[in-house]
């Protein structure tokens, strides 16, 4: 196989990286727009949801990176352990509901405090 036909395969696991960055950026988008538009405020809320969503998809991440280490190579039950899915639950949790709320508290909170 060349370069060229290389096909990169994406895993779940990235795929729910992906979307932690995607939903703090819109939870914070949404705060800023909560704390009175413009696009000052929507730039800032921008800026903080990119920062945000990074910081919690490294430690989402991490977090996985430790259960996927300690999953021995050779399970010979043909079931999938309970703490890998485990992770992928609290991962899809995650990016559903506390990943763009605390994206919209810490965004909508700040942009008050910096420009009033």
């Amino acid at each position: 196989m060349t370069s060229s036909d290389e096909v990169f395969m994406v895993s779940l696991w990235d795929m729910l990286s992906l979307l932690s960055i995607v939903s703090t950026l819109g939870g914070a988008a949404s705060g800023a727009a909560l704390a009175g538009g413009g696009g000052a405020r929507l730039g800032l809320g921008v800026v903080l949801g990119l920062g945000l969503g990074v910081l919690f998809t490294v430690g989402l991440r991490k977090m996985g990176d430790r259960v996927f280490r300690s999953i021995p190579d050779e399970d010979l039950s043909g079931r999938s352990p309970l703490r890998l899915r485990l992770i992928y639950v609290a991962a899809v949790v995650w990016v559903l509901l506390p990943a763009p709320l605390l994206g919209n508290l810490i965004a909508h909170r700040l942009i008050r405090v910096v420009l009033p």
